[in-house]
């Protein structure tokens, strides 16, 4: 199922459904969710390139949500910035989605994340603390977030992975991100693992066992 949600340029972003963004729904429906995952796809890929990702999770009382990123780039595919005001600009689209979904959905546990510059775009969630998000899936993202800005929501749950080998985004951006995240004290299930730019099984293994924690 995918929903345009609508535009209007005299609404502000944060009141549009979904954060003025297409998404493509998977799952349980919206209405009867214990927990709303919303993913995001990286640089040059579409919404629908994560969606086999709901299979292989699972989940009965468990919906997914993926965006499609707004800017169109060479090749067919989407991004969710070229710039650095274009990422500022993906950050806020994104606080407002979670905003949109938790008003709507107020008995569903939201969980973020994404791949990639999904996975970027997400982490700078972080710097929200008054956010309802408890999880936080974070796979191969590239540090985005200081230090000085973290401010995660009270009861955030962060899975972050990246492999070795990736010639994409440096692990060592979300080994840096992993020692922020524990010197701030946020609960983080650090999966390093010897690949390259992608999401191991093993990794998809540990999203599904952190998001069934909490009754999903």
């Amino acid at each position: 199922m995918v929903e345009n949600a609508s535009d209007s340029s005299a609404t502000d972003e944060s009141d549009l459904p979904w954060g003025g963004l297409k998404v493509q729904f998977s799952g349980a429906s919206l209405a009867d969710a214990d927990q709303i995952v919303v993913l995001l796809h990286g640089f040059g890929a579409t919404d629908a390139d994560l969606a086999p990702l709901a299979e292989y999770i699972g989940g009965d009382k468990r919906a997914f949500v993926f965006p499609a990123a707004p800017i169109s780039v060479d090749g067919g595919g989407l991004a969710w910035a070229t710039t650095e005001q274009e990422l500022e600009t993906a950050h806020a689209r994104l606080a407002s989605l979670v905003r949109f979904a938790s008003r709507t959905y107020p008995n569903a546990e939201i969980a973020v994340g994404g791949f990639s510059q999904g996975a970027t775009v997400s982490s700078m969630l972080l710097s929200d603390a008054n956010l309802p998000i408890r999880h936080l899936i974070l796979y191969s993202p590239a540090l985005a977030i200081d230090a000085e800005s973290l401010s995660p929501a009270r009861n955030i749950e962060v899975l972050l992975s990246h492999g070795r080998g990736d010639q994409v985004l440096p692990f060592d951006d979300a080994k840096q991100l992993h020692g922020m995240l524990k010197r701030k004290g946020v609960v983080t299930n650090w999966h390093p693992f010897d690949d390259g730019h992608t999401i191991t099984t093993e990794v998809l293994d540990a999203t599904r066992d952190q998001l069934s924690r909490e009754g999903g």
